[in-house]
């Protein structure tokens, strides 16, 4: 995700860290497997083969609370504060703003180019314009906006903090950033990172070097990596990885010398994972320059249109893998979660899906890629059934 200190939104930046992990036994049944990385196929617990089945195909819905009549919210007002302006962050404000006016409710989205002083500017706005309920979309990183969040409490103007904080984290007011906070919509940060070392496990055969690229300074980041870890312990004896730390002011920067660097450091990585899309384009070049596409695969997390793109233009061979987030859901997750609160019900546990895209279904997010696309419609339809304005089930 995103924090205080995000400035841009470009793929590209690492200039940072490095920390080395590696990654050992295995347990578990296994059965034989096929690979397309070219290495030999090793034994793969089946473990490893149902979490990418799991995650391969398009979401199924689960209500994260009882059905709800939102029809007393119209007229409420919305203000919607996203963090970054990239599609992904806009096409989680699309779909707010879709569920809000199929509510009544007066939609307003601050534009801001992620700047802190921008945040800052637009709680007060919100707080000046006597705002129902406040969002931060994205997230704009609650510890940097202290003041602000507690002016907006002494202003009866709840605050739902959005796609910052994994599912496995504490919820409110536990949770890091969260004492002046009404409720929070989690992301499966930690959940993907496990997906996607199964997907590297399953492609190598068992045999995944993998240079690990993640942000230090991201809150969920080390905990994601973690469980990248976890996984390959549990289930890869022949798996090895290198993680490097990059901070988010380089992204935009440094990706590539970084990464490039690393692998000269280490000509045996086959897999480069970037904890998010914002350093793909930096990863890209750096397989390039070396000659290794074909060699080192790249990978990511948050299903971004360029991304996806990436696989299908390269047929998996040097971009190779996404975890992808259907955004519409989360936006309307989001709203759900604006509903309850509004209408003075406790918060729930809003869980929002990911796919697994590779070069077998990447053909569903379209061509070219639009964001939310191949994931179904069954969080939009099943919401939209939930609180009482129609939709499937």
């Amino acid at each position: 995700m995103y924090t205080r200190r995000a400035r841009r939104w470009v793929a590209g930046a690492i200039a940072a860290v490095a920390v080395v992990a590696l990654a050992a036994c295995s347990k578990g049944g296994s059965t034989s497997t096929s690979t397309d990385s070219g290495a030999p196929a090793a034994a793969v617990p089946q473990a490893v083969t149902d979490l990418i089945a799991k995650y391969s195909g398009p979401s199924t819905f689960t209500p994260p609370g009882p059905p709800i009549d939102v029809t007393s919210l119209k007229g409420k007002k919305i203000f919607d504060i996203p963090s970054v302006p990239n599609p992904f962050v806009q096409s989680i404000s699309a779909s707010m703003k879709e569920a809000a006016e199929k509510a009544g409710m007066t939609y307003t989205k601050f534009d801001n180019q992620a700047q802190v002083s921008q945040w800052v500017q637009g709680i007060n706005q919100a707080i000046a314009s006597k705002q129902d309920i406040i969002v931060l979309n994205g997230a704009p990183d609650p510890r940097a906006l202290g003041p602000q969040l507690q002016a907006a409490k002494a202003a009866g103007i709840p605050v739902i903090v959005m796609h910052f904080h994994d599912n496995d984290m504490p919820a409110v007011p536990s949770c890091e950033g969260c004492t002046d906070i009404t409720a929070t919509v989690t992301a499966p940060f930690n959940e993907a990172g496990k997906a996607a070392a199964a997907w590297m496990i399953k492609d190598s055969g068992g045999k995944a070097n993998v240079l690990i690229v993640g942000g230090s300074d991201i809150l969920p980041s080390p905990g994601t990596i973690k469980a990248m870890q976890d996984e390959f312990t549990a289930n890869c004896p022949g798996c090895s990885n290198t993680v490097i730390n990059i901070p988010v002011a380089d992204w935009n920067t440094k990706t590539q010398g970084v990464v490039q660097s690393a692998l000269q450091a280490n000509p045996n990585v086959n897999y480069v994972y970037v904890l998010y899309d914002a350093m793909v384009a930096g990863a890209i070049p750096a397989v390039q320059t070396l000659a290794k596409t074909g060699q080192v695969k790249i990978a990511s997390y948050n299903g971004s249109p360029f991304a996806l793109d990436a696989i299908r233009q390269s047929n998996g061979d040097l971009v190779a893998m996404n975890v992808g987030e259907d955004t519409p859901g989360i936006g309307y997750a989001t709203m759900d979660q604006v509903f309850r609160v509004l209408l003075g019900q406790q918060p729930v546990a809003e869980r929002t899906p990911i796919r697994i895209w590779d070069k077998t279904n990447v053909a569903e997010a379209g061509t070219p890629a639009e964001a939310g696309q191949g994931y179904g419609n069954v969080y939009t339809s099943g919401f939209l059934k939930l609180w009482g304005l129609g939709g499937g089930a």
